[in-house]
């Protein structure tokens, strides 16, 4: 079948080059979706409905004929067609999205992004809320840029919105089914019933399976990578009179697939240089059998991976209890309402009402390779409930929006992990071991009375809690004047503030930590600080602050205010030519990190990070309809970003904290052309040209090591990506169409840490997707044929430092398969 495939991706791209000449005796096919008279993408970019080509901002859109022809269906797949948006996954899972270099590399569950997610303009303020289906979509929008005055999140590199499909009059029915390799079979439906004059209800869903894993142990031969995965939405839609209307939706999805399992390539930084120097550090004590694991088991496609084996990590060892298999359990609910009251037709009140409860208690195995160096169970939930209420009004040659927005946050954050095997707890036990020889050592620092038979299984399981909340009040306001001869002038600003607060700690697990931290953990305090720590008790925090000597649950407070804006002068030149130019200020909130803290200082907040964007920009029609170009070129001016850096620790050699960067910069240039010469081609191109750089700031390397990245560059910010789709729908009958659509995407080499390390290099790499089918005249049915990586192109998208390894997560092998879908 994968031959096949590829013949007829082949055959597909012929005809796509052969297609102006054989369009020139077809009908124009019918259009579908969001456009204007000529075919143009409307967007809401500004909140209001306009030519995507009239909006004085670099926005790119999908539609959802785009969509489903390269099926996109999650955001990770979604990255691959936008140039300068990357989705990586941390190693806790979390994905990292980054847009034009500007991203946040936390682990954390509970943190914000700097790319805003939103459904129909509500806000899924954490990144894992985007966790679901993609499906029944009228587009997706990216605003690439500073964003805060128009949307109630204030964000520092732009927004992804994705535009559900509305219920509409006329009833309406349709599905498709999808069978594939790795044993796929996914299901997608809608329904859309109207409910009287005034009333419509559209119900749609996506229900997701794969049941043979992509990922193969190269140790074993065991498979992981089974998917299972289902997401729905109801819409209700209602308009009582002329002046008022309303929309109601509930969405949700539910996610028990298989989670990732990482590619082992090396020791982390501190084991390589505590197993190259003469003192003595966790690096000397890996196991032999880990050392020639790495030596002969070094990746070389996306199936190779690495765990632990089942029985071993389900298994209960003295007080430390075993755990499931690395297997998602992620839920999320989301409700809004959209009210909107219009007195006159120069004045629109609009309330915004959203809540959105995530839950997720995922088994992650971050090991690399087949030994427990670190497998996590997460128990987390956020609960987020926002309300923005906005006025917005429009005159001869003016337009304007006055709001405000608050949302509050409940924040719950639990984890259990097990390091039974991990090369910092050999080395803590065999200390606690010889602590407890020397009856000296031993009177001081083990009266606990803790046996060496406790020591040799102690230190395997522990955990860490967090639990707090996060406010956000604001006020915004824009305006849009015309000044005549084709000149208009957008203005913005927004003011903010800021609460947060969080308690959190590393515990105890069931007694399992006891044995080292209250001997050989208190021998550390005390060469490192002089002090002698209290003994930590059963289930009790082991988070120690050497300011009070104790071994406590960290109190954080985040208090701040911000102001944003944005102003800009564009000028038609012609009817069909836009240019601008812009100014822009972009907020960050501040973020309390949650992490596995052996020292107060990890809990130390970053505060809030601020960008200003310089950006100029051409948007031109070129021969009429032919094509369309727009270029447009940034500057940023990035101050106190927030990075996840390390922390030295006489323990652990380093361990992770968030650090604020004073100062760096990012410049670039974005372009896009869209080719139509003929009415059943068009060929869409865009890239991404980015430089980006650290100026003078000195923080710790993975090892804890004082480092000057002076000159660094930003992570998952590749200097050049680009993506272009050739789409080809003829008529080969009165009832029948031939359709075929062509995707390439490329981006150059980057790194997922500072300083350029090569052992956190993400090589550059180009993906080949498409698909290929015919379909009724009417729309009413299409069979395809589709492929994503058809080249089987070996990539990965992230390399972690799992506090033993460095781990790689590899993009998706070749997939593919057929879809039949239905609809009337």
């Amino acid at each position: 079948m994968a031959i096949k495939a590829g013949l007829l991706m082949g055959s597909a791209l012929g005809l796509l080059l052969a297609a102006p000449a054989l369009a020139q005796e077809a009908p124009a096919p019918k259009a579908e979706g969001p456009q204007t008279s000529n075919d143009e993408i409307v967007v809401t970019a500004q909140r209001r409905s306009e030519s995507i080509n009239k909006v004085p901002l670099a926005v790119q859109a999908l539609s959802a004929d785009t969509l489903k022809d390269l099926q996109i269906t999650d955001v990770e797949s979604l990255a691959s067609s936008v140039p300068g948006l990357q989705v990586s996954p941390a190693y806790s899972g979390v994905p990292i999205f980054t847009l034009r270099g500007i991203g946040f590399n936390t682990t954390n569950i509970t943190a914000t992004s700097t790319v805003g997610i939103y459904q129909d303009e509500l806000a899924y303020p954490y990144p894992s809320m985007a966790g679901g289906p993609i499906y029944d979509l009228e587009r997706v929008e990216v605003l690439k840029g500073p964003q805060g005055t128009l949307y109630g999140r204030n964000t520092t590199a732009g927004l992804i919105d994705f535009i559900t499909a509305k219920p509409g009059k006329d009833f309406a029915a349709g599905g498709t089914i999808e069978a594939g390799n790795y044993k796929t079979y996914n299901v997608e439906a809608y329904l859309n019933l109207p409910l009287g004059d005034n009333a419509a209800l559209r119900v749609s869903g996506r229900d997701e399976n794969s049941d043979e894993g992509w990922q193969i142990a190269q140790s074993r031969g065991e498979k992981l990578g089974k998917v299972k995965r289902w997401g729905a939405r109801a819409s209700l839609s209602f308009q009582p009179s002329s002046k008022f209307e309303g929309l109601i939706t509930v969405s949700g999805w539910r996610d028990r697939s298989d989670t990732q399992a990482g590619q082992a390539i090396s020791l982390n930084l501190t084991n390589r240089l505590s197993a190259a120097s003469p003192a003595v550090g966790p690096g000397d004590f890996n196991s032999a059998a880990l050392l020639a694991y790495l030596q002969n088991n070094q990746p070389t496609r996306a199936s190779d991976a690495g765990w632990q084996p089942a029985g071993a990590r389900a298994a209960t060892v003295g007080l430390a209890t075993g755990m499931g298999p690395p297997r998602a359990k992620s839920d999320f609910v989301s409700a809004q309402m959209r009210l909107t009251w219009s007195p006159n037709d120069q004045l629109s009140v609009i309330s915004l009402t959203g809540y959105n409860d995530f839950t997720r208690k995922d088994v992650v195995d971050f090991s690399g390779a087949p030994w427990e160096i670190v497998s996590t169970q997460y128990d987390a939930r956020i609960k987020s409930f926002s309300q923005e209420l906005r006025f917005e009004g429009n005159g001869p040659g003016f337009r304007w929006t006055v709001g405000g927005y608050y949302a509050h946050d409940d924040l719950r954050e639990n984890s259990r992990f097990l390091i039974g095997e991990n090369s910092s707890v050999v080395y803590l036990r065999l200390a606690a071991q010889g602590i407890l020889a020397n009856p000296v050592t031993n009177a001081i620092f083990n009266t606990g009375g803790y046996t060496p038979a406790q020591v040799a299984v102690g230190f395997r399981e522990g955990a860490g809690r967090a639990s707090g909340y996060n406010e956000t009040y604001s006020g915004f306001a824009t305006a849009e004047f015309d000044l005549g001869s084709g000149f208009k002038i957008n203005a913005g600003a927004r003011l903010g503030i800021d609460h947060g607060e969080l308690d959190g700690c590393s515990v105890d697990y069931n007694g399992n930590y006891l044995p080292i931290v209250n001997t050989a953990g208190r021998a550390v305090i005390f060469q490192s600080y002089g002090l002698l720590a209290p003994m930590v008790q059963k289930d009790g925090c082991t988070t120690y602050d050497p300011a009070t000597n104790t071994d406590k649950l960290v109190h954080s407070v985040l208090d701040e205010s911000n102001f944003s804006g944005r102003f800009s002068l564009n000028y038609q030149a012609a009817p069909g030519t836009l240019l601008y130019a812009s100014v822009a200020r972009g907020v960050k909130s501040g973020v309390v990190p949650i992490v596995p803290a052996n020292r107060a200082v990890q809990f130390t907040p970053a505060r809030q990070e601020k960008l200003t964007a310089y950006e100029a920009g051409i948007k031109t029609a070129v021969g009429g309809r032919l094509a369309q170009v727009n270029v447009s070129g940034f500057y940023y001016d990035y101050t106190d970003k927030q990075f996840s850096s390390y922390v030295a620790d006489p323990t652990f050699g380093a361990l992770q904290r968030l650090v604020n960067i004073p100062s760096s910069h990012a410049w670039g240039i974005d372009g896009e052309i869209t080719l139509r010469p003929s009415p059943a081609f068009t060929f869409a191109w865009n890239a991404t040209y980015l430089k980006t750089k650290i100026t003078d700031y000195t923080g710790a390397n993975a090892a804890g090591i004082p480092t000057n990245y002076d000159g660094s560059e930003f992570s998952f910010a590749p200097e050049f990506s680009t993506s272009g789709t050739a789409t080809l729908n003829l008529p080969i009958s009165s009832s029948l169409n031939f359709q075929a659509t062509a995707n390439a995407t490329y981006q150059s080499e980057t790194h997922s840490d500072f300083g350029e390390d090569p052992l956190f290099r993400i090589k550059g790499y180009a993906l080949v997707n498409g698909s290929i089918g015919i379909a009724s005249a009417d729309g009413k049915w299409g069979l395809t044929i589709w492929a994503r990586n058809l080249t089987n192109e070996y990539y990965w998208t992230s390399v972690v430092d799992n506090q033993n390894l460095n781990v790689r997560y590899a993009g998706r092998p070749r997939t593919f398969g057929v879809s039949l879908t239905a609809g009337f």
